[in-house]
Order: C-alpha cells, then sequence, then structure tokens
C-alpha cells in the first residue's frame, strides 16, 4: 500500500488562534507539542483506517462530526492538544487517498472548532490541492 499524502488545509491548520496559544508555552513545551504533531502526520500517513488502526491507538481517535461534512476524526493528544482531520478515502483517480489536516486546539476548544470549520464546510468538502 502506497503512503498515504497528508497535506494541510491551509486556511484552517494551525491558524493564529492555534499559533498565538502555542506561543504562550515553555519552549519545551512548545517543542513537545510539534513533535506529537509531526508523530501523528506520520502514522496517519501510513494507516490503514483513521480510528481501529493500531498504529493510532495511542491518540484515541473518534469520529468528529459537522453537518454535512463527512470523514472527520479527532485525535486526542497530550496536554489537551486536540487535532481534527478529514480522511477521503481511496478512489480511482486518487488510489492511496488523502488525509487533510483541518484544525488543532490546545485549549479543548470544541465551540471555536465547530464554528470555524462550520463555515469552511463547503471548502473542506470539496478540497483539492
Amino acid at each position: 500500500m502506497p503512503e498515504r499524502p497528508v497535506v494541510p488545509f491551509e486556511r484552517l491548520w494551525l491558524d493564529r488562534e492555534f499559533k498565538k496559544a502555542l506561543r504562550a508555552l515553555p519552549q519545551s513545551e512548545q517543542e513537545a507539542k510539534l513533535q506529537e504533531i509531526e508523530s501523528l502526520i506520520r502514522a496517519l500517513a501510513v494507516c490503514r483506517h483513521p480510528v481501529t488502526d493500531p498504529f493510532l491507538a495511542r491518540w484515541r481517535p473518534s469520529p468528529y462530526h459537522i453537518g454535512g461534512l463527512t470523514g472527520l476524526h479527532e485525535y486526542r493528544c497530550k496536554y489537551a492538544l486536540r487535532i481534527i482531520v478529514r480522511w477521503i478515502e481511496p478512489s480511482s483517480q486518487d488510489p492511496a487517498g488523502l488525509v487533510l489536516m483541518v484544525a488543532a486546539t490546545l485549549t479543548h476548544d470544541h465551540t471555536r472548532l465547530r464554528e470555524i470549520i462550520a463555515r469552511n464546510k463547503g471548502e473542506i468538502r470539496n478540497w483539492s490541492e
């Protein structure tokens, strides 16, 4: 199986609010959070399923629901870091499928995440590079 591309949804991925919260942390914690994100990205690139694959178990994945948008999943990292991705299944046009890194929060602010994802759901749903 080819490695699955993992790409950011630039408008939301590591947005201004996330970067502001990250900068407020001590340098060692900033580095730990970024390493955690890198580890998750590497695991998403090689896993077979966004929830049940053993590579992802440490992030306790679960579906993330936003009306009118399918394939969203939440990954629980250390220290209240939460990552939302959209899993795009393999197709004849894209045999490897794709993981779209949608949004992240360091403050566990799901209200904000849901609002910004909902405002951008058309672009997220129809995303192409």
